[in-house]
């Protein structure tokens, strides 16, 4: 016997490819994370992308109308890097560093874009890596690089390329989870050392300003920094 049902109703039992595909590829891109994250943990200091709050604020101080050349230090699974093309004007270009080749291949199939360059690199090489392209300073970086980790010699060499290959009028964005700049006790027990990051900063920027995010885990602390 056959028994036709309402359409409205037929429509909520029919199931949902696209919402399953989209929930199988998130499910990815955190299970790739995890992975990963798990390798370099001391840098990392999380096990999770950052959250849409975190990207937001990282993005927020940057002039998406005027911006030619936007950089990305540390892609990671891509989540401010959708959030930056998404703001990008037309004609623009983002270039995105990582270390990790599975970060950098995952986000290279993930954002088909052709204002996208994705590179594999150190971020100690910056100038060399984008002088390849054509480029000699970007309007705006932001970083997602675990400076607090870093040895002092190879968090200097990086601002010091940030600082050479950003235009006077641009601005970086970096951040730091509150935890490695805090006094808790079970910082270390993360691999994580305290670090005066806004400190550091300010020996390369002549204004720092910050911001706290309290929906991102772990909860962090965005700089804003100009010459």
């Amino acid at each position: 016997m056959n028994i036709s049902l309402p359409k409205q109703l037929e429509s909520k039992l029919t199931p949902r490819r696209k919402s399953s595909e989209g929930s199988k590829r998130v499910q990815g891109e955190y299970g790739l994370f995890f992975s990963q994250s798990l390798r370099s943990l001391s840098v990392t200091a999380s096990l999770f992308p950052s959250s849409k709050f975190l990207a937001s604020a990282l993005l927020r101080p940057i002039d998406f109308g005027t911006a030619e050349v936007i950089v990305e230090l540390g892609i990671g699974t891509g989540a401010i890097t959708k959030e930056i093309l998404r703001r990008l004007k037309p004609n623009a270009i983002l270039v995105g560093l990582d270390l990790n080749p599975a970060f950098v291949n995952h986000v290279r199939r993930k954002l088909q874009d052709s204002r996208f360059i994705p590179i594999l690199g150190q971020a100690e090489r910056l100038g060399a890596l984008l002088n390849r392209h054509g480029i000699t300073r970007a309007d705006a970086i932001v970083s997602s690089l675990g400076l607090t980790a870093m040895r002092p010699a190879q968090r200097s060499t990086i601002l010091t390329q940030i600082a050479a290959h950003l235009n006077r009028e641009g601005v970086l964005t970096q951040y730091q989870y509150l935890v490695a700049g805090g006094a808790a006790k079970w910082v270390p027990n993360l691999g994580q050392t305290r670090f005066a990051e806004k400190e550091f900063l300010k020996a390369h920027f002549g204004h720092v300003s910050t911001e706290r995010v309290i929906w991102n885990l772990p909860p962090a602390r965005v700089y804003t920094c100009r010459f």
